[in-house]
């Protein structure tokens, strides 16, 4: 790749604050205190943008970030301490939605709020899917609830019991656990009660490409941010980890939603109006915390 004029200095109205190799100092080095700083190495830039933001006299030029607006925080709108913590306790898992759709405008700005989220290197690999077609979702919550049938079936094998004990995946109790829980979903999707989405009138998964790497870790750290956008927006959602399973053991689901190949499900939340909210929170486990 060609990194040749990737990112440039404007001599002339660079303030010489050596704030860009303060902020990038792989990517920006100064020769003398006071001089002009350099692009010493384009090659390690992620395209983040941090030179842009931070240089006073808007000296630098990046070609791969032309065109994008920089915008100037509004601090009045910065949630307080308190203001955050008070969401972060309250946020519930909701799983009684009003029988209406979720405006695609509403789950827009969702993902919107998610697309911010960091990710490793900058690669912003996330990418969305939202589906809100009724047929679609009670089809993706009937596949998850047969795999999750075929699943305890094979959990049941005493075969199988034996290597993930023996390899302390689980505790006999929580492996007992795992299968009482996945026939009873399957047992309740085939007398129509929907225990995999909750008859949620939307649902957006998170995908990327399996080659890039923390791709898993991008994807969730874009559901949380997405998770408290909905809760700002007056939305109830959770985490729809039995239908991340199934689209990780399965290809079936991917590929009825377009799925690329190559690409995996790593997230999936639910959207829809509360039924039934909480007014109240409850205190979890103290913190572990050990100070080195």
């Amino acid at each position: 790749m060609d990194h040749g004029g990737l990112i440039t200095i404007d001599r002339e109205i660079c303030r010489k604050d050596g704030l860009c190799v303060r902020i990038c100092p792989k990517v920006f080095t100064r020769r003398e205190s006071g001089g002009v700083p350099e692009v010493s190495r384009p090659e390690f830039c992620n395209d983040c943008g941090h030179c842009l933001l931070v240089c006073p006299a808007g000296a630098i030029r990046h070609r791969n970030l032309e065109g994008r607006a920089i915008t100037e925080v509004e601090k009045d709108l910065m949630p307080s301490f308190r203001q955050v913590t008070e969401m972060v306790r309250a946020r519930r898992s909701i799983r009684n939605f009003l029988d209406r759709p979720v405006e695609r405008e509403l789950i827009e700005k969702v993902i919107d709020a998610a697309r911010f989220a960091p990710s490793a290197k900058n690669t912003q690999s996330t990418r969305f899917i939202a589906i809100d077609n009724g047929e679609t979702l009670r089809r993706i919550a009937s596949m998850t609830a047969a795999w999750l049938g075929g699943s305890a079936k094979k959990l049941r094998n005493p075969l199988v019991r034996a290597v993930y004990l023996m390899r302390g995946l689980t505790t006999k109790e929580e492996y007992s656990r795992w299968i009482g829980q996945f026939e009873l979903t399957a047992r309740n999707m085939e007398q129509g009660i929907d225990t995999i989405l909750y008859r949620a009138p939307a649902l957006v998964l998170f995908h990327a490409d399996k080659r890039v790497r923390f791709a898993e870790a991008n994807a969730n750290l874009a559901l949380q941010n997405a998770t408290f956008a909905a809760c700002a927006l007056n939305l109830g959602t959770f985490y729809t980890g039995y239908i991340v399973s199934a689209c990780a053991h399965d290809r079936a689901i991917p590929d009825i939603l377009g799925v690329p190949k190559g690409h995996r499900v790593y997230g999936g939340m639910t959207l829809g109006h509360v039924k039934i909210g909480f007014s109240r929170w409850i205190d979890r486990n103290q913190a572990k915390i050990e100070w080195i």
